[in-house]
């Protein structure tokens, strides 16, 4: 009897193509194996960093299995080998080629985004054929930004050999990338040129924008396990009581190998009688389980403005101040999603500011550059990387101050009234605000420009003023000018107090309440020292009260503290009859009058 087999050396070939959905042509080679446990590792041309390919999963994700491809970018100086940028995308694969399902990504400063593809996009196509050209488009959003828009333009440019660390590669498929990211502050544009290699894999990338290139160091290929072969296809036996006949499979349109095996008396002993060959069962794989690890690493500040994000949760949980400590920076800010507006803190605030949470994006200033190490675990509200390994926080730098924060302490405040704090740069007309309560003394309005423009220099003049929820001022205008200490800091710090104000004219404003009974006050303010007297008369004009001041300063009396009190009496101590009544400031130069009504 004759057995004919397939040829071991044919199997990896034919996993390939089930598993990947390549025809084994010129035009549709398998450029991305994604056999679990494929690396390549590919190092930019300077010698800084290391760009890492991985193959990872399956992963269950709504009852469908998918793989994951992990693209992590490290510094070669850092010896942990701790990732500063990790993303993953999501994958499985069919005849169109392989489809993007999900991605996370790590954006930096702007948080971790993450993205689902209903239904799955084509991430690569099975043929690459030159001049073939596809687009990926990806709605997320991001805490620093909100709703985000990534189109990818994808285009093959060329058919050409590729010589890396690695070897020479022929007939590579060099890719054109072009993403544009739309958010409602900023339009980002990128440009990146990748080389696939025929059966090999990712083996040079470079950030045109950026102008660094990676070219491969290492690669390694994961051979098929058995239990991945179709099982009923690899062994064909035809068995007769006479002959034997040849049963050959055909793997490619040119070459069929056979082994022809001579049975003999004993071997047909030995054949089971269905005609089919016994194999021993190929050893399953045992995927030992993960275990958390603690990770720690170096990173470079640079001196000024840095825009972070945090890849590890400390055993101790980071505050505003806490983190402003371990950088030596003078402030962090962060977004509040949920107002959209920017918080800051400062080394000057009392308390501890703000918590710090994984995959969100904080402004800090560093006056000087340092390294600073972070050490700790993934953050629990954030995905698991595929080796374990958190991403770390990506820098955003940039020479000029396009941050910048007003900081006051705020004295005499009125219990359960509301106040705003209103900052202006004089040159650019720019204003900041900030809410405040009473139960809260110090504030801080923000300026931040996401697009990296400056929004202060040293020399800029800026007026500060507080008011009241009715809107009046109650301390303040008041001009700094910016000195260049508070451009390495920052921020500029300032103390108000309620009542400390600087008002350009005199004005009388309407009492409250009104109408009143029995009581009211009568607020006013002067541009000018000068002695006050308020003089109130009914509808028949015959005088019911006067209220002398006697000198007053310069300053704004607009508070139930500071403004001018009246009891509802006329001279004699009689309570006035309810209805309308006319209340004069009077100054040597200063006269203006209101009516008020006495309700009751």
């Amino acid at each position: 009897m004759k057995v004919t087999k397939l040829m071991s050396w044919l199997k990896p070939f034919l996993v390939l193509s089930i598993i990947c959905g390549f025809a084994l042509t010129a035009t549709a080679q398998n450029y991305y194996p994604l056999e679990v446990g494929n690396t390549w590792v590919l190092e930019s041309t300077d010698g800084a960093e290391k760009l890492t390919y991985s193959i990872t999963g399956p992963e269950v994700i709504n009852e469908q299995e998918l793989k994951i491809l992990n693209i992590a970018t490290s510094l070669t100086s850092d010896p942990t080998g701790a990732p500063t940028d990790h993303d993953k995308y999501f994958v499985t694969l069919n005849d169109e080629g392989i489809l993007l399902h999900q991605t996370i990504t790590d954006e930096g400063a702007f948080g971790i985004a993450e993205a689902t593809f209903e239904p799955p996009a084509i991430f690569f196509p099975t043929a690459l054929p030159l001049g073939h050209q596809w687009e990926v488009v990806t709605q997320t959003e991001l805490d620093l930004v909100g709703p985000v828009t990534s189109t990818s333009t994808i285009e093959v440019v060329a058919i050409e050999d590729v010589e890396t660390p690695a070897g020479i590669f022929q007939n590579c498929v060099k890719l054109d990338i072009k993403r544009n990211v739309d958010t409602a502050a900023i339009v980002v544009r990128y440009e990146f040129l990748q080389w696939l290699a025929p059966d090999v894999g990712p083996i040079k990338f470079q950030n045109v924008r950026q102008n660094v290139t990676y070219e491969l160091q290492s690669y390694n290929l994961v051979e098929p396990t058995p239990e991945e072969m179709p099982p009923t296809e690899e062994t064909t036996e035809e068995v007769t009581g006479e002959t034997t006949e040849e049963t050959t499979e055909e793997v490619t349109g040119e070459t069929t190998e056979v082994v022809t095996e001579e049975t003999t008396d004993e071997t047909t002993q030995e054949t089971p009688e269905e005609g089919t060959e016994d194999e021993e069962p190929a050893e399953s794989m045992v995927e030992e389980p993960m275990m958390p690890k603690e990770y720690g690493f170096d990173v470079t500040l640079e001196p000024g403005l840095n825009m972070i994000s945090i890849p590890l949760m400390p055993a101790e949980p980071y505050t505003a101040k806490s983190l402003a400590a371990m950088l030596e920076a003078t402030l962090v800010i962060r977004l509040d999603v949920a107002t959209q507006r920017f918080i800051a803190y400062t080394t000057v605030d009392e308390g501890t500011g703000f918590s710090i949470d994984g995959g969100k994006g904080y402004i800090v200033n560093t006056p000087t550059a340092g390294m600073v190490k972070f050490t700790g675990t993934a953050w629990d509200n954030q995905p698991e990387a595929a080796d374990d390994a958190p991403a770390a926080p990506t820098l955003s730098t940039h020479n000029n101050t396009w941050a910048f924060v007003v900081t006051s302490n705020i004295r005499d405040m009125e219990t359960d009234t509301g106040y705003i704090l209103v900052a202006e740069n004089l040159r650019t007309g720019i204003i900041a605000t900030e809410n405040i309560t009473s139960d809260v003394k110090r504030s801080s309005a923000v300026w931040a420009d996401l697009n990296r423009k400056s929004v202060v220099e040293a020399g800029d003049k800026l007026e500060i003023a507080l008011y009241d929820e009715r809107g009046n001022i109650v301390s303040g205008p008041f001009q700094r000018t910016v000195s260049t200490d508070d451009i390495r800091n920052a921020f500029l710090s300032l103390q108000l107090t309620v009542g400390d104000v600087r008002p350009k004219d005199t004005v009388l404003a309407q009492n409250f309440p009104n109408p009143f009974n029995p009581e009211t006050w009568i607020p006013y303010q002067l541009s000018k020292s000068a002695e006050v007297s308020i003089h109130i008369h009914n509808v028949a004009g015959h005088l019911m009260r006067t209220l002398d001041l006697g000198l007053k300063p310069t300053g704004a009396y607009m508070t139930p503290s500071t403004a001018a009190y009246w009891d509802g009496k006329n001279s004699l101590g009689e309570p006035v009859s309810s209805g309308i009544y006319f209340y004069t400031l009077q100054t040597a130069d200063f006269a203006a009058t209101r009516r008020m009504v006495i309700l009751k």
